[in-house]
């Protein structure tokens, strides 16, 4: 949803906001920089995806700047809720076949994340399954017993750099009366 808060009644000076398209404005950097972090997020997740997908993660990725007030400007990622388990990856369970011939080797073993006991939900396997034409109660079991490789897409990009070079951006434009 749009937000109607009109910028140039935050009570920052009109030379930091007067164009939304001039560069040198505040404006402008915190719109680049949404621009930037959502290209950057998006290849890196593209690169990362070795298998056929919805896409729904990568265009769920958005940003947003919106002028709160005189004191306030709230910066806004969206992103699909599940990133954090493509990002890190989750640990399996590991084990042996019911044969007892062969272990699962785990694809992840760094994740805070991980299946315990409990399976992943077959239907956020379903249609991935689907596309890539394998049996979806196998790639359950594959992903309980193996887990979820990291891809690092989002924590690659995301980090104290880049929130230290968006900081000396704004404090070039003036920023440090906000």
């Amino acid at each position: 949803m749009a937000d109607d808060f009109n910028i140039e009644d935050t009570g920052i000076p009109n030379s930091l906001l007067s164009d939304k398209n001039k560069s040198g404005t505040l404006v402008s950097v915190l719109q680049d920089f949404g621009n930037d972090l959502t290209k950057k997020l998006k290849k890196n997740l593209q690169n990362s995806i070795t298998t056929v997908t919805s896409k729904s993660l990568e265009q769920s990725i958005e940003f947003t700047v919106k002028f709160i007030s005189k004191e306030e400007v709230k910066l806004e990622l969206l992103i699909n809720d599940y990133y954090e388990f493509v990002d890190e990856g989750v640990q399996g369970v590991g084990g042996m076949n019911k044969a007892g011939t062969w272990s699962y080797l785990k694809k992840n073993t760094t994740s805070r994340f991980s299946f315990e006991d409990k399976k992943p939900p077959l239907d956020d396997l379903e249609e991935w399954s689907t596309w890539n034409n394998v049996n979806p109660f196998a790639v359950q079991n594959s992903v309980f017993h193996r887990g979820i490789k990291a891809t690092n897409f989002y924590s690659d990009v995301v980090n104290q750099k880049l929130l230290n070079d968006l900081y000396a951006e704004i404090q070039e434009v003036g920023g440090e009366i906000i």
